[in-house]
């Protein structure tokens, strides 16, 4: 590293002997300051701003930049709610010389340049700026929001229904953001919540907003920080300094330390509160409940100590988060517990419940036994050797060359001052591991606590429920009578050896096999004896030691037996039976069961059944290492599916708990506008979904499941990825060569494909099923299917059509607009293999008052747009951003499999990505065009859902 003074450099060098030479690199002395990487170049300008420069070199020639401001809503005012996310909007707009209107005009694409806010920073941040050109671009931006900020009420009046509906499609108004607003109050990391929210940011003053920015926005609390694949981080130096050093007096500038000194000597808190945001007569009826474990001391952490209590937390959550599910492994139980750290952490642990059914003080109760057992005998050193194993797996695998991973742990570097010394990975794997079973529990009785007085407690409930008539003593009573409560040692339940019997595995007769001698390329195929295909695409990629990321393989396996071919009367039977059998388990194993059995493997792979409307199959994405497992997790869902009345219980409680009630408008508009359209493939969500479990019989569903499953030889399996292709091929013959086969076909007569007459385009407004404090619309660009339409070319067209028009969308709707109105308008095309006609979407949701508005301003853009000319800069900017996805999917097992599904399922034509990519490039401006023309040259469906008291 240059430019450091000799002093400095002595310091590096000593420390980084210290810590690299030939003695450990952990070191049981914790105390003293540790130095930052020196791969990273780190400065302070004379006005007080930092910088940071990490060259990544992954070849990608990528370089991310981000301006971090180390203030957030922990320093806002009384009167200041919300205004630090506020000003990250205006910031967009506000700059003198650069706006993102105006970057996304000069060539950065959408999703480029962002911001979000946290309680103790706001950042700015542009990815993947490839050229000179775009990184001028964004440093003149962030140039613009340290000193040049025009805050004006135009531009803040333009963001005003933007943040409200931000707030919404982001949950604000949910149960869990409630909650947090409850405690953020009572912390003291931001000012108490308004009543209305909605009237609040439709109507605050613009003094406070500039007052946050004069007092916050200020060098010295902030940071430029650059990382990805440069050439010449002197020259990235430089250039920072000389666009950064100018100076900004502040006088009288405010302590930005954050003090929860108040907090901590506050006796216990305690909050009981109806749900604000529920419709009346709601269907929810979860109540929500917190304890802050509060911890009234602050521990002194120097040093790498900083870096071994941050995994020590991490220790706890993971080993606790295990007994507190063993707590909830039961069938027709309706409550869940999760641990968390408070942020910030070392103000204690957190507890978050969900709870249905009346079962409260049972679950609190229990939930107090099992900290009250681990403080008096803590983990076990089974537990203990567990929990290690797997934090340093986690930590072995995460890749260290990647530029997200440089840019968080930089920001963590300035804003918490978390620790980022040479090789960290490989010094937390080391400190990991030298962790004593001893001191660990020592550690963690710290954070253990269970005395009534050392909880804060917090109570969300729906309207008029039982739990918020009772009074805190009550509360406070359950945990007392825990307490009490005699403490039985801990004892492991037991984990299942095996999957399959070994006499099973015995009798696996080895399949014959036969080569097919006409494989696709680089592709090879076989028959196996019962029936069963199996496609083997091994991919270029090169396994890379040094990112230490496993072999991954994905399988997918399917057939053309579906839900259409059963009668009405099963249509649900049929659409669950998937679902019902996974909350089942298989081969006599419970899904408990079974997850202790994965669990105890360290399988982190992923399996799943379905069922879909003309289709079945299961999908798996595992480690070659986890292969075997997961083989014969297939084989024992096709031969052994659990039928249990309990475990369909369940899932029926499961299926219509309150918790899945929290999408329920926008599965029901969905639902609703697919009914419309007579699109009969779409499978029903939402309150249709919750109708349907009342119409599932679990012996139909079994049997509509062994039916579908029990016939393999329908079935191909295709797998992709970087694997020895006899491994895969010899643990394919041995379980998917065993699968069973009928000799009688299935029959798919009752609901066969038919043509859709489409309606004639309409206007209509729904209400919503539950509170929805924005409205929903969609416009829909609907026209007959060609069977043309279905071949890729199509496809590559429309994806750079969609690109085109949520580009310029977004531009005119969103950062360009002086009204606002619409936080995302998105323009979605169906792609789906099986739709029945063609549709350009444009999604949106905003205001009541805005919709209308918002409706002619969309149906003037989709007139503009399909009548004038493609913008050829911007048409090659996205060819060429088409092109370098397509580049990636070619080692992409993902990718490469769905191309391999449309040949095999779909009977399409094989194409290369190489002739995919040639088709892109030939493409013009009026192919795009006449494509426009045909699918927007029409009068568009017009669907509004607006709050049930709207409609009325």
């Amino acid at each position: 590293m240059k430019n450091l003074n000799l002093k400095y450099s002595l310091l590096i060098i000593f420390v980084h002997s210290f810590l690299w030479g030939s003695t450990p690199i952990y070191s049981s002395t914790f105390t003293g300051r540790v130095s930052l990487d020196p791969e990273i170049r780190h400065g302070v300008l004379s006005n007080g701003l930092t910088y940071y420069i990490k060259d990544a070199e992954d070849g990608s020639s990528k370089i991310d930049m981000r301006l971090v401001v180390k203030a957030g809503s922990a320093l806002l005012d009384p009167d200041q709610y919300e205004l630090q996310h506020v000003l990250e909007h205006v910031a967009f707009k506000a700059g003198k010389h650069m706006t993102m209107g105006k970057a996304n005009s000069l060539g950065l694409k959408l999703g480029e340049i962002n911001g979000n806010t946290s309680f103790n920073f706001v950042q700015y941040y542009i990815k993947s700026t490839y050229t000179q050109e775009k990184r001028d671009i964004a440093f003149q931006l962030f140039q613009d929001i340290i000193w040049d900020l025009e805050i004006k009420e135009e531009y803040v009046d333009s963001e005003r229904s933007v943040i409200n509906n931000e707030l919404a499609h982001r949950g604000r108004f949910r149960a869990s953001a409630v909650i947090n607003g409850l405690e953020s109050g009572m912390i003291g990391r931001s000012p108490e919540t308004p009543k209305d929210i909605v009237g609040y940011i439709n109507s605050f003053s613009i003094d406070p907003l500039k007052r946050y920015y004069k007092d916050w926005y200020r060098p010295d609390l902030m940071a430029i920080v650059v990382v990805g694949d440069m050439d010449d981080v002197d020259e990235m130096e430089k250039e920072i300094k000389l666009k950064f050093s100018r100076d900004k007096p502040i006088k009288n500038p405010r302590s930005a330390i954050i003090d929860y000194s108040n907090y901590r000597n506050l006796p216990p808190q305690f909050i009981s509160l109806e749900h604000p945001y529920l419709i009346e007569n709601s269907k929810s009826r979860t109540v929500y409940l917190r304890l802050n474990l509060r911890q009234k001391t602050t521990l002194n952490e120097d040093g790498l100590e900083i870096l071994k209590n941050e995994q020590q937390r991490k220790l706890l959550i993971e080993m606790l988060g295990d007994r507190l599910i063993e707590n909830q492994d039961a069938y027709n139980t309706n409550f869940n517990v999760i641990s968390r750290f408070i942020h910030p952490p070392e103000l204690g642990l957190q507890l978050n419940f969900t709870i249905e059914g009346g079962s409260e003080k049972m679950v609190l109760m229990k939930t107090m036994q099992t900290l009250r057992q681990l403080r008096t005998t803590g983990f076990t050193k089974e537990e203990f050797k567990e929990g290690k194993k797997k934090l340093i797996g986690y930590l072995s695998k995460t890749d260290t060359t990647k530029i997200p991973y440089w840019a968080d742990n930089i920001l963590s570097h300035f804003v918490y001052d978390i620790i980022l010394p040479p090789h960290r990975m490989t010094l937390l794997e080391e400190i990991v591991t030298n962790l004593t079973f001893e001191e660990f529990n020592r550690f963690i009785a710290t954070y253990l606590k269970t005395d009534p007085d050392d909880i804060d407690i917090i109570v969300l409930a729906p309207p008029r429920h039982r739990m918020l008539s009772y009074s805190e003593k009550t509360f406070r009573n359950w945990i007392s009578e825990a307490n009490e409560l005699s403490v039985a040692p801990y004892s492991k339940l037991k984990t299942p050896k095996e999957l399959i019997k070994p006499s099973t595995l015995a009798n696996l007769q080895e399949s014959a096999i036969q080569k097919i001698s006409l494989p696709l390329p680089g592709t090879k195929e076989y028959l196996f004896g019962n029936g069963v295909r199996v496609v083997l695409k091994t991919l270029d990629t090169i396994f890379n030691q040094n990112t230490k990321q496993q072999n991954s393989i994905r399988f997918h396996g399917f057939t053309s037996a579906g839900v259409r071919c059963y009668p009405q009367e099963d249509y649900f039977s049929a659409l669950n039976s998937a679902e019902i059998v996974r909350n089942s388990g298989v081969g006599g194993l419970n899904k408990f069961e079974l997850k202790k059995y994965l669990d105890s493997k360290d399988f982190k792979g992923s399996i799943s059944p379905y069922i879909e409307y003309d289709e079945a199959g299961i999908r798996g994405s595992v480690s070659l290492e986890d292969l075997e497992t997961a083989l014969q997790l297939v084989y024992l869902y096709f031969t052994s599916p659990n039928s249990d009345s309990l475990a369909f219980e369940d899932w029926k409680l499961k299926a219509t708990s309150s918790l899945v009630l929290k999408s329920i408008n926008k599965d029901d508009f969905r639902t609703r506008i697919r009914t419309i359209l007579g699109d009969y493939t779409y499978l029903p969500k939402g309150t249709k979904a919750l109708e349907g479990v009342t119409k599932t019989d679990m012996d139909r569903a079994f049997t509509i499941f062994n039916k579908i499953f029990g016939n393999a030889g329908d079935f191909t399996f295709i797998f992709t990825g970087n694997f020895p292709e006899n491994k895969v091929l010899a643990l394919s013959q041995k379980y998917l060569g065993n699968l069973p086969i009928k000799i009688d076909e299935m029959s798919c007569n009752h609901l066969t494909t038919k043509r859709v007459t489409l309606p004639k385009p309409l206007k209509t407004s729904m209400p919503s099923t539950g509170y929805m404090q924005e409205a929903k619309v969609q416009l829909g660009y609907i026209s007959a299917l060609n069977t043309e339409d279905l071949n890729w070319k199509k496809e590559a067209k429309l994806k750079l059509l969609q690109f085109l028009m949520n580009f310029s969308i977004m531009q005119e709707m969103r950062f360009n607009s002086e009204e606002g109105g619409s936080y995302n308008i998105s323009v979605w095309l169906n792609l789906q293999k099986s739709r029945v006609f063609n549709e350009v979407i444009v999604d949106f949701s905003c205001s009541k008052e805005d919709a209308d508005r918002l409706i002619k301003v969309v149906k003037q853009f989709v007139e503009s747009f399909n009548n004038n000319t493609i913008d050829a800069e911007l048409l090659d900017e996205y060819k060429n951003t088409a092109i370098r996805f397509l580049e990636l999917e070619k080692n992409e097992k993902n990718a490469i499999s769905e191309k391999l599904y449309d040949y095999y399922k779909l009977g399409r034509p094989w194409h290369s990505i190489e002739e995919e990519q040639e088709y892109i490039k030939s493409l013009l401006g009026e192919d795009l065009r006449n494509m426009a023309r045909r699918l927007l040259n029409v009068s568009p469906f017009q669907f509004k859902m607006l709050s049930a008291k709207a409609v009325q």
